[in-house]
């Protein structure tokens, strides 16, 4: 759908009326699902003690039913170099590391300097940063195979001042977001003055809604206005602490705090909704290979967003090991979707041994994280009661960093910790250890020109693979695709083609654009996975004859 960007309250009413009309066409449970939520965020509006605490954003788009994982730049770089460059090569480097493959998948620019306001309003990209223009840059990521992230905030000015806000401008810059293919939108929450954080960001929700493009929304107050109470309807994580390190700086101390201040939400976080403790430090300057290991045990039982912050062009072969042990991601991107918690913690935080648990898993497998924050050695002993197990019942332990499995075990696991070691463990009642789904694919953008007046039947493929133990059903695709094109779905062992086909005939001369939703689900649990949208685009030269 085409749409002029609203500038004033009287164009965003009609723009509304317009995107309501479209939700009338959609089938009879999507329509239900968008008309019930409308109709809860108007009441929420006006009363946050009246929020829903059932329904959230990803019932509405699908997305982000398991923790999202990618790249952003802040923890590395802070505002510079960020430019075009950088992110292209940051984007390739995923790829080649292997990183795409085991699920990281959204990247692009953090705060810095990408567009500016123009007289007319409307965001426009800073050219001399970015030549290829922030559409550019996307879809240089899509052919990547890669989601697309960005940047705003929710007051005047970003926090270094160095972009505009969304304050007062929330429908025509949600639309220019949509216009740049953006699929993942973190907003900040400087610059807000006297702003209600419930208010601003369910009208920010409503905007990104009305621009029609689904993308996950990342709230980021650092945990004002205690966002995991009412963030579930209007976005898909959001920030439980403040930022874990200035950029380029790693700080231990505000890791520890965030990771035990985090972890007390777990109650809050689920499919589709999760605490976000900020980005990962793992293989960042003053790193080592023990506490890369620990960073990443925590995030990963806590369901907590996989976000590297480090520069991946320059990794060691630890860190790429340490970020992509899909055993670890395993935990992380469980469809169950339960975060871990603190069960014991033998002295107060950084000083003692914690136990980590809490975290069943879709195999009946459950996870476990032991941490020393001792600087001797330490003995430590997980007992079967405090994973709720009878003493006799015989379990298999996987240790998810070394890959060695022993068992079966009874009663308890007696550990010599090292000192800062890490133990990431995996016991289940049978000696295997399945990995859920995850998702990648070789591109998110196909593209397609018909010269001529001659109809045209084109076509164009792109291929989704799991990581995962077992295939996958068919994904399936959404009814309401234009006439122009169709998609056939083909299966090959844990590959699956969906065969693109475009047929010209009776197109008039323009571009055409299709963003093309497939769906499926978990074969063990029958829980969804997270909605899969790629993009299709149509040039046509000439009015294309019928025949």
């Amino acid at each position: 759908m085409t749409t002029t960007r609203p500038k004033t309250q009287s164009q965003r009413t009609a723009l509304f009326r317009k995107m309501t009309t479209r939700i009338s066409l959609m089938d009879k449970t999507a329509r239900h699902v968008v008309t019930v939520v409308a109709a809860l965020l108007v009441t929420a509006v006006g009363s946050p003690a009246q929020e829903p605490k059932t329904l959230t954003r990803s019932d509405i788009d699908g997305l982000a039913r398991t923790p999202p994982m990618g790249w952003y730049p802040w923890n590395q770089f802070g505002e510079e170099p960020q430019n075009e460059k950088l992110i292209k090569e940051i984007a390739d480097a995923l790829v080649s590391s292997g990183m795409r493959d085991v699920g990281y998948q959204y990247v692009g620019p953090d705060e810095g300097t990408c567009f500016t306001r123009g007289t007319d309003g409307l965001l426009t990209t800073v050219l001399s940063r970015y030549p290829s223009g922030l559409r550019g840059l996307g879809d240089y990521i899509h052919q990547q195979g890669l989601k697309y992230a960005l940047y705003t905030d929710a007051g005047t000015l970003t926090c270094s001042k160095a972009m505009p806000g969304t304050k007062g401008h929330e429908y025509v810059d949600m639309l220019s977001f949509a216009d740049w293919r953006c699929d993942y939108l973190k907003i900040d929450w400087c610059n807000t003055d006297r702003m209600d954080e419930f208010k601003t960001y369910t009208l920010l929700h409503e905007a990104q809604l009305a621009a029609g493009r689904p993308l996950v929304h990342s709230i980021c107050t650092w945990g004002k206005g205690k966002p995991w109470e009412w963030g579930a309807a209007v976005s898909h994580l959001w920030r439980t602490t403040g930022d874990i390190c200035m950029p380029g700086e790693v700080n231990w101390r505000f890791l520890t705090n965030y990771a035990w201040a985090n972890q007390k939400l777990y109650a809050s976080a689920g499919p589709g909704h999760w605490n976000d403790p900020d980005m990962l430090i793992v293989g960042m300057d003053g790193m080592t290979p023990a506490r890369n290991k620990t960073v990443f045990s925590l995030w990963c039982i806590m369901a907590a967003p996989l976000i590297a912050g480090n520069d991946l062009r320059t990794m060691t072969p630890d860190t790429i090991a340490t970020l992509t042990n899909i055993e670890a991601i395993a935990v992380d991107q469980d469809p169950l979707g339960i975060q871990g918690r603190v069960l014991r913690d033998t002295n107060r935080v950084g000083q003692g041994v914690s136990i980590w648990g809490g975290k069943p898993l879709y195999d009946g497998s459950q996870a476990v994280v032991l941490y020393s924050q001792h600087s001797h050695k330490a003995s430590v002993t997980l007992t079967w009661a405090e994973l709720g197990l009878d003493d006799s019942t015989a379990m298999w332990v996987r240790n998810l960093w070394t890959h060695e499995t022993t068992g079966p075990v009874t009663k308890e696991l007696s550990f010599e910790l090292k000192p800062g070691e890490t133990v990431m463990l995996r016991i289940s009642p049978t000696n295997t250890f399945p990995i859920p789904p995850i998702i990648s694919a070789d591109t998110y953008r196909l593209t397609f020109t018909a010269s001529g007046t001659k109809p045209e039947t084109l076509k164009g493929s792109l291929t989704t693979q799991t990581a995962g133990t077992d295939e996958l059903p068919l994904w399936k695709v959404q009814k309401d695709l234009p006439p122009w094109l169709s998609v056939r779905v083909e299966k090959q062992g844990k590959r699956q083609v969906f065969e693109n086909v475009v047929s010209t005939a009776g197109l008039k001369k323009g571009s055409y654009h299709a963003h093309v939703r497939m769906d499926n689900h978990e074969p063990r649990t029958g829980m969804p996975l997270s909605a899969l949208y790629y993009d299709v685009d149509l040039e046509v030269t000439a009015d294309q004859s019928s025949d």
